[in-house]
């Protein structure tokens, strides 16, 4: 059987899918052939509608699978229709539409309702993806084939299309068990253009060592996920099976014939959601990578809750370069009520402190115009940021996922109507919410300039000579009207390299943007990085400084 994959993946950020690669390697297990249309502009050319339609007759798939994001969702079922239109209408068959991924995990009856798709795939669907292109070879009834939602008997009616039939035509089934991630194959990776995509990404390189997160906050899909499992499979959380690693030692073969295969690779990112929740897991692949002598740095994600300090050590010795922290807001009451995050400020003080002191550079994931936020609270997310020390932060704007808790809020709260996000493809480039025109344009002013905040509030928690220089540029940004920031808005970052060279020379510790735009950067790590030296070194001193400072006044205050 040969199964082609689709994957719109337009107009954000570039990278591969863990889970379609997955896909690929458990079929090509059992003897199928897939292959991968791709479908981003920075990987050109980009195919159009009339290329895959061709790929589709020239090789012949049995079935069709597409991934879908949610802000990739609307192109992506604009090309299965138009596959099905083009292919039918010249009187083809077209073979079985199958689509997967976030966004039909989150809202399937809403996909199945579109009425373009023969089946809906739910969770994670290795085991079942597996099982229905068997049935489908073996022309038996895929009807009922858990995890996914089809039409009944099989069949989509030809007017499906077109809204005449609902949900009593549908068979929708139960989740299976979770693949067992520990013995999957390998992903794999041939199935996307990976030496191209590594180039682009100058060398960094995704890998996953474990699937699951034991957290609910309110904007991830897996307490949705969670949910589903457990009331569908009868049983409480811990007997689910959600929370899953793959073997150390897999892993290190996994890395090896990695980079036997792709060259340039220069830094690993373990795209784990939480690789420091399991002490044990943490400390067998630290110590087995520092023991292989692979040498290649990698980044990993953790939480302000739990870095075990036995784990940050073995972090900094096995050559783990940057440790990602969700903190999301500054504001205690919007991590407690809205996001679902239970942390205090001294958690996340504490926790910058201890990583960096085992060389760890910290990167902090935050959000901006959240529902519920005021101004204030956007603030405080300037100041946590100012008083940490943080090695670098990314900001972003909040974006309600379909199906999740903070959709919800911010439905019934009144700062979207359903579909206001279909416009935008990304979460770095604007708010879907609305707060009012002033607000709007606050919000949009920080997004992009949130550096300059943070520089302007440094000196509030201790000596801070840059900070002299970013204040007006502050102030000059709150000033400008609607119109005049559009037109300044383009300028931001050759101005911000402007001012980060001024205070360079005058060798002022400070965050600038760098490696994209939505990125803040702290000084003395991209100095050393541009001239080859270790950060850690007597340049992090200030940054030190700063911690044992904010350390100090957090602990006067009840956190």
């Amino acid at each position: 059987m040969r199964i082609l994959f689709v994957y719109p993946n337009l107009y954000t950020q570039m990278g591969f899918n863990h889970g379609l690669a997955s896909l690929s390697a458990v079929l090509k297990a059992a003897g199928h052939e897939t292959r991968l249309v791709n479908l981003n502009e920075n990987l050109p050319p980009v195919p159009t509608r009339e290329d895959v339609v061709a790929l589709v007759r020239e090789w012949q798939p049995d079935v069709i699978g597409f991934s879908c994001l949610t802000q990739q969702y609307a192109p992506g079922v604009e090309l299965a229709r138009y596959l099905r239109t083009e292919i039918e209408s010249a009187g083809e068959v077209l073979p079985p539409l199958v689509v997967g991924g976030i966004h039909p995990t989150m809202v399937p009856e809403d996909v199945m309702a579109d009425g373009v798709w023969d089946h809906v795939g739910v969770g994670e669907c290795e085991d079942a993806l597996l099982e229905l292109v068997r049935r489908i070879g073996a022309g038996e009834a895929v009807h009922d084939v858990h995890n996914f939602l089809s039409w009944k008997h099989g069949v989509r009616p030809r007017d499906a299309a077109h809204g005449t039939h609902g949900p009593e035509h549908w068979s929708k089934n139960n989740v299976g068990e979770f693949p067992d991630f520990a013995n999957l194959p390998e992903p794999d990776y041939e199935l996307f253009d990976t030496q191209r995509i590594t180039d682009q990404k100058q060398g960094w390189f995704g890998l996953m060592t474990s699937r699951g997160c034991p957290y609910r906050c309110t904007y991830c899909l897996n307490h949705k996920i969670v949910d589903r499992y457990k009331e569908e499979l009868g049983r409480n959380v811990k007997n689910i099976g959600f929370f899953r690693f793959r073997p150390a030692d897999k892993m290190l073969a996994e890395i090896r014939n990695v980079l036997a295969r792709y060259e340039n690779i220069g830094t690993f990112i373990l795209d784990d959601d939480l690789f420091t929740q399991n002490v044990p897991h943490a400390l067998e692949f630290c110590a087995l990578y520092e023991a292989s002598g692979i040498g290649v740095p990698f980044v990993v994600n953790s939480h302000v809750k739990q870095l075990d300090e036995r784990v940050a050590e073995a972090l900094g010795r096995a050559g783990c370069r940057i440790l990602k922290l969700g903190i999301e807001s500054g504001s205690l009451r919007v991590r407690k009520e809205v996001l679902k995050r239970h942390m205090t400020q001294k958690d996340i003080l504490l926790t910058v402190e201890s990583a960096e002191r085992w060389r760890l550079h910290t990167s902090g994931f935050l959000m901006i115009g959240l529902p519920t936020e005021t101004r204030a609270e956007r603030l405080e997310t300037v100041d946590i940021l100012a008083q940490s020390g943080i090695g670098r932060f990314r900001t972003s704007f909040f974006y309600p996922f379909p199906g999740t808790d903070s959709y919800r809020l911010t439905i019934d709260g009144g700062y979207m109507k359903p579909g206001d996000d279909a416009a935008l493809t990304t979460f770095t480039d604007g708010s879907c919410l609305d707060f009012g025109a002033e607000e709007n344009l606050f919000i949009d002013k920080l997004g992009t300039c949130m550096p300059w905040f943070v520089n302007a509030r440094m000196d509030h928690f201790r000596a801070a000579p840059a900070a002299e220089h970013y204040k007006p540029l502050v102030a000059r940004v709150l000033a400008l009207s609607k119109e005049e920031w559009i037109a300044f808005k383009p300028s931001v970052r050759a101005l911000d390299r402007q001012v980060s060279d001024a205070c360079v020379a005058r060798n002022e510790l400070h965050y600038a943007i760098r490696y994209n735009a939505f990125m803040g950067v702290r000084s003395d790590y991209f100095l050393a990085e541009e001239s080859g030296g270790e950060w850690y070194t007597a340049a992090a001193k200030p940054a030190a400084e700063l911690r044992e400072a904010a350390l100090a006044a957090a602990a006067a205050e009840v956190c």
